[in-house]
């Protein structure tokens, strides 16, 4: 069984399927797993020193497990919150 974070919330349907909070759908989400520079550009107040830094961590760490691991790159943490509903790893 796998374990979720306290701070992830997971809405369950009757039908048992996992749905989206409300706001951007999944396709219109990034994955910042897979998102170039330029994809990431983008989102809000996203400058390209915001998304080197997101594609170098990705780089050197592997890929994200979850959106909040943007929090640790110092130059994306002051946009944390405005992108953090934008943006999905798969």
């Amino acid at each position: 069984m796998a374990r979720i974070a306290k701070s992830t919330l997971v809405f369950i349907s009757l039908l048992g399927a996992a749905m989206m909070p409300r706001g951007a759908s999944a396709a219109d989400k990034v994955n910042i797993n897979t998102a170039s520079e330029q994809e990431l550009m983008k989102l809000p107040d996203m400058n390209e020193a915001r998304a080197k830094g997101i594609v170098g961590y990705r780089k050197s760490t592997g890929e994200f497990i979850q959106v909040d691991e943007l929090e640790l790159i110092p130059q994306v943490k002051p946009i944390y919150k405005q992108i953090k509903d934008l943006v999905v790893v798969e």
